[in-house]
């Protein structure tokens, strides 16, 4: 197959674009990359809304086909690209991956993404305590189910990588670093040490960590900011 430059819009620190990336990475696929800023807002310029309509990201364009949501970009680049697989190589393998993804994506995403790590980004630690403890106390929950998981197998769908890791990598390792920020210990969130609590996951999050698509995703503003990698 003749690779051709595909077109990805993303912004750093998104959950979404990174998932979309890590697999552009992991695959080699060459793109052009089309960050976008979106305190300046560049999600929602005419052009970009061409493009998608709700202006969120990722977004990825070859030619004149355009797809958004992240899982269906990583979707899509598999049928483009088939190796090395994300999605399975049989159908038990692939049926796995995917009840793993949307397990996640149904029932931890939520809690971990929009409860905590996003309310705690946004400085609303004040006004909304409660909802942000109640959501890190279903995150545990999503942890704890993944934990089980990573007991048995050294990734989410089997001992082998799959797209059901770069699905859940990215609202894990943001919310790892917003739980251990001041305004989530002043919470006592418990999310500030997940290498002792849930020593499975973080030795998941540890081979992950390894791969060079990993490192050549990583949010470029997370580089520079106050946190640092796990």
């Amino acid at each position: 197959m003749t690779l051709v430059a595909y077109e990805f819009y993303w912004v750093s620190g998104s959950p979404n674009s990174w998932r979309a990336m890590l697999a552009l990475e992991y695959k080699k696929i060459p793109y052009v990359s089309k960050r976008l800023d979106p305190s300046r807002g560049e999600s929602k310029t005419p052009e970009y809304l061409a493009l998608n309509p709700r202006g969120k990201v990722p977004t990825l364009v070859n030619g004149a086909f355009v797809v958004h949501e992240s899982v269906a970009i990583m979707a899509y680049i598999e049928s483009e690209f088939p190796a090395p697989a994300l999605f399975g190589n049989n159908s038990s393998a692939t049926g796995l991956i995917w009840q793993r993804i949307l397990e996640f994506n149904n029932y931890a995403r939520d809690p971990m993404d929009d409860g905590v790590s996003r309310p705690l980004i946004r400085g609303q630690a004040g006004t909304a305590a409660g909802e942000i403890k109640a959501a890190a106390l279903q995150s545990h929950k999503a942890l704890k189910w993944m934990e089980g998981i990573l007991n048995v197998t050294q990734f989410l769908a089997s001992d082998h990588l799959s797209a059901a890791d770069f699905n859940a990598i990215p609202c894990v390792q943001f919310l790892a670093r917003v739980g251990r920020g001041a305004d989530a210990l002043s919470l006592q969130l418990g999310l500030d040490a997940l290498g002792s609590s849930y020593p499975a996951v973080s030795r998941w999050i540890a081979r992950i960590e390894e791969l060079p698509c990993y490192d050549a995703a990583y949010p470029p503003h997370w580089r520079d900011f106050s946190f640092h990698k796990n």
